[in-house]
């Protein structure tokens, strides 16, 4: 079967878009990985004007041809016998047809707009090919929509079509252009929804690379798009969106009917069902969408549905996203590493953010049925975000921006080494580990997911330096062994308007707290949850090193919320400095701490025992202002001062109050001073 080639493009058909969703059938590939070329050695050849004082009209077979002059073929066809190597030198071949016979070599500098390829498939001498935009038709600089479209035609199919001749590897060195992907999917021509990039294939961009989405008013389009092609590596590259100049109340309406009121599907790039993808230091920049997104082909239960799979993101740069940075929704065996997040999601002159305003996030749909059975229309797992750094230029002015969010997802993932300045949240998750970062602040689950034992669980933090607190809910969640910072170090349940709902299944270990008004604050139902071993400075002003708060246990049942072994220390004047405990809960154990004074302010089932407390000066060392069945305040060692102030008292009860019969308070060693 022989190849022809026509003038600006090959004449092979792509029947694929990035925003085609019928079947795909996934063909057989003969995979071949193509090293980049080392160009520190590689010789400069210095392009010539100077007329060819020869033609190929004569061409014995098996013999080279170095054009290193020009060669007008004036329109003419040329046949070539074969076994014809064609070496570029300096030289061009223009404005005709060359019909290769079999095992003929040509050199890629030597393709062109107006050279055109008929015969047999000839093979290039080189691998890697060298993009001369002005070569191929390309125009650069604002243009308007017919001549950006142009370009996007010109540029994807030059991908897919030069690859069919033996390139791996496609260099563009300087180019600023244009490129229109937004309209209707026109089936058995190039796609207008991005440019799509071919299966085996190396795209090296530079510093000099800028392609630019033309401005438009559609609802969902990408730049760049790998849909369902495997063994890619792009590397290098600016890729810019239009948030600033899109319409965004254009009103469109697409061939299928469909509109998009919040023009949030406009990506710099999709990757969708690729397969074993490499993105090295490519510069995303101002998408009015994601700036990134990874997705699947089909649904998730759906028999013929592929993820996206063995992705890795390094190097890159991530910059203005109006949504978010970068946004997983259908894949698995990702690794992102050592990537700049920089003002996802922020307020611009004339684009505002759009929620969740975030420089990353995983969001597989999941809807429930009419039965609340699960459906996972989409699904992320095996994820590794590791040594990325993050930036918000201004952060006055753009307080919501920045988020790292992992909504929904299965384990394993994992979250380490990250610099990040905002805060890192999760949902509906599992196996999520988060260690040895430095982190803004992390919201750890949603009180939505108490008890949700089946879908929340196993997701731990450790090993981290939090600056600005944590707040924790849902379920099945450890805090162990980090440096928490902030104005409340710990807070546990919040989020809910039904009470019965908080935290269930939580471990809060061997962290250290420095704090400048609470230490640990809980709230609305805690089950299941011990907090051991913390170590919890109050600075200065501040109110309490724990404010605990419990609605499970009220009818007498066990919540197994648990604190011990931790230890207050302070601003306070006294030895520890402690500052104090306040506490209204039920079914709440305090066993073998070390507070500053203790305040009960209600609560059921408390049982507090072995327990060191040292009072401020002026302060009683246990007062119990409200009344606590069921409660036991044994073997206890309290220290307080009359000595500072004489009517203080070891135990004092609040004057008047009468406590009932099942409060125990006895074997307590009372230390005045």
């Amino acid at each position: 079967m022989k190849l022809i080639m026509k003038p600006m493009f090959l004449v092979l058909i792509l029947l694929l878009s990035c925003n085609n969703e019928e079947l795909f059938v996934e063909p057989v590939l003969d995979v071949r990985e193509e090293p980049i070329p080392d160009d520190t050695d590689t010789e400069t050849i210095t392009p010539t004007t100077t007329p060819c004082d020869f033609n190929l009209d004569n061409v014995t077979a098996n013999s080279t041809i170095v054009i290193n002059c020009v060669m007008d073929l004036g329109g003419q066809t040329i046949t070539l016998p074969a076994g014809v190597t064609i070496v570029y030198d300096g030289g061009d071949i223009i404005n005709g047809t060359i019909n290769f016979g079999t095992n003929n070599v040509v050199s890629g500098e030597l393709l062109n707009s107006t050279l055109t390829i008929a015969g047999s498939k000839p093979q290039m001498k080189d691998t890697t090919f060298d993009f001369d935009p002005k070569r191929w038709g390309i125009v650069e600089g604002e243009v308007t929509d017919d001549v950006a479209l142009n370009n996007t035609i010109i540029l994807e199919k030059l991908f897919f079509d030069i690859k069919t001749i033996g390139v791996f590897t496609f260099k563009i060195d300087k180019l600023d252009a244009y490129f229109k992907v937004d309209g209707p999917i026109n089936k058995g021509v190039p796609s207008v929804r991005a440019i799509n990039i071919p299966s085996d294939f190396n795209l090296v961009m530079t510093d000099n690379s800028h392609l630019r989405m033309q401005p438009n008013g559609h609802f969902r389009a990408n730049l760049l798009c790998i849909l369902e092609q495997k063994n890619i590596k792009i590397t290098g590259g600016y890729l810019h969106g239009e948030r600033e100049q899109h319409n965004y109340n254009s009103g469109y309406v697409d061939s299928d009917g469909s509109t998009g009121p919040t023009n949030e599907w406009l990506n710099t790039m999709e990757i969708r069902s690729g397969q074993n993808i490499i993105i090295d230091g490519v510069t995303f920049m101002d998408a009015a969408g994601d700036g990134l997104l990874i997705s699947g082909s089909t649904h998730y239960t759906a028999p013929n549905h592929m993820r996206s799979q063995n992705i890795q993101i390094i190097n890159c740069k991530f910059i203005r996203a109006r949504r978010t940075n970068l946004v997983l929704t259908s894949c698995t065996d990702v690794t992102i590493a050592n990537n700049d997040f920089i003002d996802g999601g922020i307020d611009m002159p004339n684009s505002e953010g759009a929620a969740p305003s975030a420089d990353f996030n995983t969001e597989p749909v999941r809807t429930r049925d009419s039965s609340g059975n699960l459906i996972e229309w989409e699904r992320v797992d095996n994820i590794i975000f590791r040594n990325n750094n993050q930036q918000i230029t201004d952060k006055v002015a753009n307080p919501k921006a920045g988020g790292f969010l992992f909504s929904h997802g299965n384990g394993p993932m994992i979250f380490e080494e990250n610099n990040i300045d905002s805060a890192v949240s999760f949902t509906t998750i599992d196996g999520l580990i988060i260690r040895n970062n430095n982190i803004g602040s992390i919201t750890a689950g949603t009180a939505d997911n108490t008890y949700r034992t089946n879908f929340v669980y196993g997701n731990e933090i450790y090993g981290n330096t939090i600056k600005n607190g944590v707040i924790m809910a849902g379920n099945g969640v450890t805090l162990r062994n980090n440096i928490i910072g902030g104005t409340n170090g710990i807070y546990l349940g919040p989020g809910t308007s039904d009470n019965t709902m908080g935290l269930s299944n939580a471990i809060i270990k061997n962290n250290t707290l420095k704090c400048s008004k609470y230490g640990i604050v809980s709230v609305n139902a805690i089950t299941n949850t011990l907090i051991e071993g913390n170590t919890i400075e109050i600075l200065a002003g501040g109110d309490a090193a724990l404010s605990l708060f419990n609605t499970a246990g009220i009818n007498n049942e066990n919540a197994n919320f648990i604190l011990k072994n931790n230890v207050v220390t302070g601003s306070k004047a006294t030895v520890t400095g402690a500052h104090a405990t306040q506490i209204n809960a039920n079914s709440i154990s305090l066993i073998d701490n070390v507070f500053g004074n203790v305040i009960i302010n209600g609560g059921k089932n408390i049982n507090f025992t072995g327990n060191k407390i040292e009072a401020p000066y002026a302060e009683e060392g246990l007062l119990i202002n409200k009344d606590c069945p069921n409660s036991t305040f044994t073997n206890n060692e309290i220290t307080y001062y009359t000595s500072k102030a004489a009517w203080v008292s070891c135990v004092k009860i609040k004057d008047g109050l009468q406590l009932t019969n099942s409060v125990i308070i006895n074997n307590n060693i009372c230390i005045e001073k």
